[in-house]
């Protein structure tokens, strides 16, 4: 089985209103060196809106190659009913069903582009990509922040198709989400580390973390039983 392979480097700088929110989220993954062990990550199948990479061609798409900061991503994490077209690496003022603090409040959204995972979850060969994104209400703080999965894409078919997204399995006790990431990636097999928020708990320091693991198995990610770490 390969490994996953994560990009190194820091984090994709966040412009604008974006910078509050993401100055305020203190998970320790972000703050940690750029060293990150293989990952994989992914959850049940979605439909998306996927951005064609190689328009014409029904070959593979080399994932490793997408230009991520300036891809269209699916809305359905940050329940944005069109996709969001990021540009380095974020998107304000997207359209949401979220409430609050007034109904169907808009969304700023934020890639972590640097923390993609690469793997072969599928068995055929070619390397999936999952992508970290986080929603929060357009200009608040951290705890405004509504939303974070692991989006898992395909290329296979020529195109970026989204598999799933990944979530917290772990209740949410803090304002702002619990943190996945991705730690291996192998056919069949997503390994995530879920740091999660404890009773307690202040915005910048979610003391909980478990490693937890989903299956690839005809055409669905499912999640198996978290274990506590």
């Amino acid at each position: 089985m390969n490994s996953a392979r994560v990009r190194s480097g820091s984090l994709v700088a966040l412009a604008g209103v974006l910078a509050a929110v993401i100055g305020a989220f203190g998970y320790r993954w972000l703050h940690e060196g750029t060293h990150a062990s293989p990952a994989r990550a992914t959850t049940t199948p979605t439909t998306s809106h996927p951005q064609p990479s190689q328009p014409g061609t029904l070959s593979s798409v080399n994932l490793h190659t997408v230009d991520w900061p300036s891809s269209t991503i699916p809305g359905s994490l940050c329940r944005s009913p069109k996709s969001i077209r990021l540009h380095d690496g974020t998107a304000t003022n997207v359209p949401s069903d979220f409430d609050g603090p007034e109904e169907d409040m808009p969304q700023d959204v934020a890639a972590y582009v640097e923390k993609i995972a690469y793997g072969d979850i599928t068995g055929d060969g070619h390397d999936e990509a999952a992508l970290p994104v986080l929603c929060a209400n357009h200009n608040a703080t951290a705890a405004g922040q509504r939303a974070m999965g692991v989006m898992v894409f395909d290329g296979s078919t020529g195109r970026l198709e989204l598999l799933g997204t990944l979530t917290s399995s772990q209740p949410r006790l803090g304002e702002p989400p619990n943190f996945l990431e991705v730690k291996e990636m192998t056919p069949g097999k997503v390994i995530v580390l879920d740091t999660y928020y404890q009773q307690g708990d202040a915005n910048c320091c979610p003391s909980g973390q478990a490693t937890e693991s989903w299956t690839y198995r005809n055409g669905r990610l499912t999640p198996e039983v978290p274990a506590a770490g």
